[in-house]
């Protein structure tokens, strides 16, 4: 059995980590540190953190080791040896992907620290953290067991240890709800000035509204984990059975956060199905050790960030003026700032891996998610008006995953166009060349699908807003 270690040291905001493998016949040992994380298509230097690392038998000997790529350790004449592997992490940055450690509390990443075999990546494993004091609290999707001075954790894999962050702290928020037989968690590390009861209330209805989509939960259960920085931040990770956001500003989550709270929320969540578990073919299952590629981030996050503020609407927890402010953001998002530029959607897709999530060249790439919510609304007017509201974009999301949500296949952006084509009972030739592999202005063919909700873009210079022509549509 393969055994981890953890321990802090927060003044120095270092982890401890120690590995215990048992013998095997290879005389050379290879282990992988990952180079990126899931959530984030974008090569990361998660070794840079990665100090004192050492190996030695059972017996205490020490064993000849050298770094032989930039995320991998290997370990020599190890046949027929016990080897027990120590190293140090600096876990001194905040976001919702790193790690990091302080006094009160410590937030683990796994993917961001575990050294790993990949010979051994689907096997199970146990984890033992030790406790800072006999009243800390474990925050986290896995399953827990305390055991004198340590949790104990036993994953199932290293994608399902990889997926679940960890929150250990000395005084965390935590209330839990249940919508429709799914248990629900909410954890709140640091102040904050928002109504918590709202905002309970108001994720039982966002999570009612999603799952009625798609007729049923990905997970036994979920977790909002939710962590204010001393520094002002907006950021979210999905995950499996948990999300992991970052949001507020100098120590306080204000209330004037609370809608972008709500969005973060609602957009983490619907990853549970769109990502989690419906996945494009080429990240299933995920290769930690190099770039992922592939071309329809579009549907990953696009299709999930229209969702994201389109349920706060159809779930009652914003009106609409607010939803529709929350439109014309992600509207303006898209044509004041890269609908002119030189890729299409699946170029910029692909090219995440190579530009990051940074503006980077200008009027190259435009953004996954941006645009890809603006042909998300587009696809999604065009089936509700052929259809007289009879259907909408939640029939595609459905038929995904029906087909794809069980994991045994992933998609492909030949699957994405034949899913649509069938809900819409017609080919949409135009709508994926000029949406999708175009690189053509979107603004005419925007404006054309929005007057079905009595709405028009307007554009001044290089500001654009967002009207009402007649009575809305809900």
């Amino acid at each position: 059995m393969i055994q981890y270690f953890f321990s802090f040291y927060p003044e120095k905001q270092i982890i401890d980590i120690e590995i215990r493998l048992a013998s095997s016949n290879e005389s050379r040992r290879k282990l992988h540190l990952p180079m990126w994380r899931p959530g984030r298509y974008q090569l990361q230097n998660f070794a840079k953190n990665v100090l004192n690392f050492s190996a030695k038998d059972d017996e205490n000997n020490a064993i000849s080791w050298r770094k032989t790529e930039k995320n991998v350790w290997s370990i020599y004449e190890t046949t027929n040896k016990n080897l027990i592997i120590k190293y140090q992490y600096y876990a001194n940055e905040l976001n919702a992907g790193t790690s990091f450690l302080q006094k009160s509390y410590a937030y683990i990443n796994p993917v961001n620290l575990c050294l790993y075999e990949l010979e051994h990546i689907n096997q199970s494993f146990e984890v033992f953290i030790k406790k800072t004091n006999d009243h800390v609290i474990f925050a986290s999707g896995l399953k827990t067991e305390s055991i004198g001075n340590n949790f104990k954790i036993k994953p199932k894999n290293y994608h399902h240890f990889f997926d679940s962050p960890i929150i250990i702290s000395n005084n965390i928020f935590h209330k839990e709800f249940e919508v429709l037989k799914t248990k629900f968690h909410v954890w709140i590390q640091g102040n904050y000035q928002i109504d918590s009861d709202r905002f309970i209330q108001d994720l039982e209805k966002i999570a009612e509204t999603q799952i009625q989509i798609f007729g049923e939960f990905p997970e036994k259960d979920f977790h909002f984990m939710l962590i204010v920085p001393e520094n002002s931040y907006y950021h979210g990770v999905e995950h499996a059975n948990s999300t992991m956001m970052v949001l507020g500003e100098n120590g306080v989550l204000p209330q004037t956060y609370y809608n972008d709270l709500l969005g973060l929320a609602s957009h983490e969540l619907f990853h549970a199905w769109n990502i989690a578990k419906i996945r494009p073919k080429e990240l299933l299952p995920y290769n930690y050790d190099k770039e992922n590629y592939f071309e329809t981030c579009f549907v990953a996050e696009g299709f999930t960030t229209y969702y994201g503020d389109k349920v706060l609407l159809s779930s009652g927890v914003l009106s609409y003026d607010q939803y529709l402010h929350e439109l014309e953001t992600t509207l303006r998002r898209h044509f004041e700032e890269s609908d002119n530029a030189s890729q299409s959607l699946l170029e910029s897709s692909f090219d995440l891996w190579v530009d990051g999530y940074e503006k980077g060249t200008p009027n190259k790439k435009v953004s996954v998610y941006s645009k890809g919510a603006v042909v998300s609304l587009i696809l999604d007017i065009k089936i509700r008006k052929k259809f007289r509201e009879a259907k909408s974009l939640n029939e595609v999301m459905l038929a995904l995953w029906n087909k794809f949500g069980d994991q045994r296949i992933g998609y492909s952006y030949q699957d994405i166009i034949d899913i649509c084509e069938s809900v819409y009972e017609a080919p949409l030739k135009d709508y994926f060349s000029q949406c999708i592999e175009s690189n053509s202005s979107l603004f005419d063919y925007t404006n054309e699908h929005l007057e079905f909700l009595n709405l028009k873009m307007i554009k001044t210079g290089n500001i654009c807003s967002l009207t009402e022509t007649n009575v809305s549509k809900n």
